[in-house]
């Protein structure tokens, strides 16, 4: 079961939403992406910070092979085909921020529901619907 890691600043969406990810502590993922993430800014380098939590991204003859596969910003796909390939896998969703304007949020989904960081009163996403996913970062479920 997936517990709600709430923001503590303007900038650490994705601190919040790969600690739900992981099931590790908000500091404990903040210690081990390190310089990955600038608190003024956000996540820098979301792939060296899935590195340094023990998630591969590796790629042979054009497949994915490791723990995660990236859809890079300026692919849009509608809310409806991301929910059909992401049902019961577990994903990092980038979408626009509902809050902060020309910015970027980051939230979780968990395979069956959506965790969206903002604490209150800050606006959140509830429903596919309303999602414009930018860039996803799906992982391999291993059973």
């Amino acid at each position: 079961m997936t517990l709600l890691i709430q923001q503590r600043t303007p900038s650490d969406c994705a601190i919040c939403c790969m600690a739900m990810l992981t099931g590790r502590s908000y500091e404990d993922v903040l210690a081990a992406v390190g310089d990955a993430f600038d608190p003024e800014k956000g996540m820098r380098y979301e792939q060296k910070a899935l590195q340094r939590l023990g998630f591969s991204h590796a790629y042979r003859n054009g497949k994915p092979i490791g723990d995660i596969s990236c859809q890079h910003r300026g692919y849009q796909v509608s809310p409806e085909y991301f929910l059909d390939f992401t049902w019961g896998r577990r994903a990092l969703i980038t979408v626009p921020s509902l809050n902060i304007a020309d910015r970027h949020h980051m939230v979780y989904w968990d395979g069956n529901s959506l965790f969206d960081p903002n604490p209150p009163p800050k606006r959140t996403y509830e429903r596919w619907d309303e999602l414009k996913p930018d860039e996803i970062v799906l992982f391999r479920e291993r059973r």
